[in-house]
């Protein structure tokens, strides 16, 4: 079990906006705020934090679990606070047989997936 993460980008106050709204349909909530870092706590008690990158960044592939309802509310909520679709909510039978899953790019191209399967 992974108890934090960190996703390292360029502007943190845009991509923390993008990531409150997104995540929140997953159960997380914005939680403490340090200088150039917010953190999102899940229901669970696990965190993702969004921090400052000193330098270049390499984009990034994460995915966070949910029902189809809070992945479809995910995808809405991504697309509307800035991100970009790269993959609309639905079944992906390639990668299993009960997997489900959307994916939104955040403004700093990191892929974000919410799944269930």
């Amino acid at each position: 079990m992974i108890d934090h993460l960190t996703i390292k980008v360029k502007d943190v106050g845009k991509e923390a906006a993008f990531y409150a709204a997104a995540l929140a349909p997953l159960g997380y909530a914005k939680g403490v705020e340090f200088p150039g870092a917010v953190q999102f706590v899940s229901e669970d008690g696990s965190s993702v934090w969004v921090s400052q990158a000193d330098g270049d960044v390499t984009p990034a592939h994460v995915a966070f679990t949910g029902d189809e309802a809070a992945i479809k509310a995910f995808h809405e909520a991504g697309l509307a606070a800035g991100g970009t679709d790269n993959g609309a909510p639905g079944p992906r039978p390639n990668y299993g047989p009960t997997y489900y899953a959307a994916f939104v790019h955040d403004p700093e191209g990191n892929n974000i997936e919410a799944c269930t399967h």
